[in-house]
């Protein structure tokens, strides 16, 4: 009765030890067809732009091709929960900004997804961060006057956004909090760079991408940068933090997720690519073109680093009560 037992309890250990070998042998081929990296904004946008450099880079060394899908609308929302509700295959990815995973979640309260189990970090590829810009006109030249001149006139001025909760919105509710300001909030759907040119407003926050160009031509200003270092691309500009320190460490990032209960050896390889990525120099280049920097992380370092942002701005969002329903 023993001998028969221990036999079928090795007939049964390795038929387990040879479909776990088979599965781990059928991850490791992978990918086997296809990827695609889904971009919940608009081509063109600075996230599109790095994000098909990497989807560029990643066809050479996985050997299939990384197709980069946009599907726009509702602050990357709407590409969120179709990858969320995806296979967990390795073969549809999200490509976004940190917003989805450390704002968007305590700004739109009855999402159809949980950022925290419904998605496996994969890796960060560059960072980015924003310009605090101004009319060519307005008539402070620089940010402590700036400041200086709203705190002294309150409710008189104004700022743009690209909407309710975005970045943009957030980052400028800690600057007036920090130093006591009073303005009044535009969002804007598509961007209020071309009214500050025009004077309709005085005041945004914007992405390097389409902020640089303009400050290279003197049609706007960039009085400081939200970063933790001045941009290679505007040396002169001061850090937002120099001047309130309260901005300190608030940087974006872009990176790669996947569905939940992706297999561990598919994010790792994924994982090794993209770092391999971002240390090329090509792929580097192109990054800094886009006016981002590359960056890479494992995931445990991408999950950690969502945690610490959203306690940061969870607790920014509810105490000024800020949604989108």
């Amino acid at each position: 009765m023993t001998r028969s037992f221990s036999r079928r309890g090795l007939i049964i250990t390795a038929s387990a030890l040879f479909i776990c070998g088979l599965a781990s042998a059928q991850n490791s081929s992978w990918p086997t067809k296809p990827i695609k990296l889904v971009v919940g904004y608009p081509a063109g946008l600075t996230v599109d732009v790095t994000a098909r450099i990497y989807a560029e880079k990643l066809s050479k060394t996985l050997g299939q091709p990384v197709i980069v899908e946009n599907r726009a609308g509702a602050a990357g929302n709407i590409a969120q929960d179709y990858v969320a509700k995806s296979p967990a295959d390795g073969n549809t990815l999200f490509y976004t900004v940190s917003n989805s995973f450390v704002s968007n979640p305590y700004v739109y309260p009855k999402l159809p997804f949980d950022v925290d189990k419904d998605f496996a970090p994969v890796g960060v590829t560059a960072t980015s961060g924003l310009y605090f810009i101004v009319n060519k006109d307005f008539p402070a030249k620089t940010l402590p006057e700036a400041l200086k001149l709203v705190r002294e006139n309150p409710g008189r001025y104004s700022y743009g956004s690209y909407g309710v909760g975005g970045f943009p919105h957030l980052v400028m509710e800690v600057v007036q909090d920090a130093e006591k300001l009073n303005m009044v909030h535009v969002p804007y759907k598509g961007g209020a760079l071309q009214d500050v040119v025009g004077g309709s407003i005085p005041l945004v926050l914007e992405p390097p991408g389409s902020a640089i160009p303009m400050i290279r031509d003197g049609r706007i200003r960039a009085l400081a940068y939200v970063g933790s270092k001045r941009h290679p691309a505007t040396p002169d500009v001061p850090l937002l933090s120099d001047t309130v320190p309260a901005m300190k460490e608030i940087t974006g990032f872009f990176g790669i997720w996947a569905p939940a209960g992706t297999p561990k050896d598919v994010v790792s390889k994924l994982n090794r690519e993209i770092a391999k990525a971002s240390r090329d120099a090509e792929v580097q280049e192109k990054i800094r073109s886009a006016f981002a920097e590359p960056a890479s992380s494992t995931p445990a370092e991408m999950a950690s680093a969502v945690k610490k942002e959203q306690a940061r701005w969870s607790a920014l969002i509810k105490a000024k009560n800020i949604r989108v329903e």
